[in-house]
């Protein structure tokens, strides 16, 4: 899966929940667990949405800072 693309798609969920860059800036380990995350479930589940798939991580992300 391409990081960068899905880097954005985590960034665009992120704003959706407060998120911005200004104030909160994600370090390459940060990101590396995120883009991860996401795609070991896409691969535990082929079929799942990779939208939802984000929104997942993200909420996990977000909740056990």
């Amino acid at each position: 899966m391409n990081e960068q693309w899905l880097r954005k798609l985590i960034r665009n969920v992120l704003h959706q929940y407060g998120y911005h860059p200004e104030t909160w800036n994600l370090d390459e380990d940060e990101w590396h667990r995120l883009c991860a995350y996401v795609t070991a479930e896409k691969e535990k589940n082929r079929n799942a949405d990779i939208y939802e798939l984000v929104h997942d991580a993200v909420y996990e992300f977000i909740t056990n800072m």
